[in-house]
């Protein structure tokens, strides 16, 4: 259900600024539904807004840019806690798909602006550095949220393992049922 708006935080969220819960939960990978039953607000910018008992969910966009400007208006709201969740490249021994990973910092995930940046060299460095993952995201999720003054955390499903198994190789059967039992997890977290 589409409401008018009339300024740019409605271009975003649709709802007022005091309709917005204190805890506040933004997916590119998830939708309303996957958390219950909730009426569905979708905005000019196509972003999908559902009003929860607890929290406020917002479907976003897959890019940076979405995810920065959306995170930063809420400093407007009585939002105190933002959560991103999202799907992660697994970089690390022993990931494995569908495996759950949480951080409350940008520091261990590599946001990449493109896929062509997932050349063997730049994944093969990272992972020498430690990094945990890539996403596209999670650079920008933290950064708007310590701009706006948020405690912010992410989870991320471990959708595809870019050095074995990138995320165009088709998934097993297997694979495919344990990503959607651990997004299934990951709203209940929350619902």
């Amino acid at each position: 259900m589409e409401k008018g708006v009339s300024n740019l935080f409605g271009a975003f969220f649709v709802l007022k600024p005091k309709e917005i819960k204190a805890s506040v939960v933004i997916s590119p990978i998830l939708y309303p539904k996957h958390f219950g039953s909730a009426e569905i607000h979708k905005s000019v910018l196509s972003y999908l807004v559902a009003d929860f008992p607890g929290f406020t969910f917002v479907k976003t966009p897959m890019t940076q840019s979405a995810v920065f400007d959306l995170v930063l208006l809420l400093k407007k709201t009585k939002c105190r806690e933002v959560v991103f969740i999202g799907a992660l490249g697994g970089l690390l021994k022993g990931l494995k798909i569908g495996d759950v990973v949480t951080t409350n910092s940008a520091k261990p995930i590599q946001s990449v602006s493109s896929i062509h940046e997932e050349t063997r060299k730049n994944l093969l460095a990272w992972k020498r550095r430690g990094v945990v993952g890539i996403d596209f995201e999670t650079k920008a999720f933290f950064a708007a949220a310590k701009k706006a003054k948020l405690y912010a955390r992410a989870r991320y499903v471990v959708t595809d393992l870019p050095l074995n198994k990138p995320f165009y190789c088709e998934k097993s059967p297997e694979e495919k049922a344990r990503i959607q039992i651990v997004l299934k997890q990951l709203c209940e977290l929350n619902g």
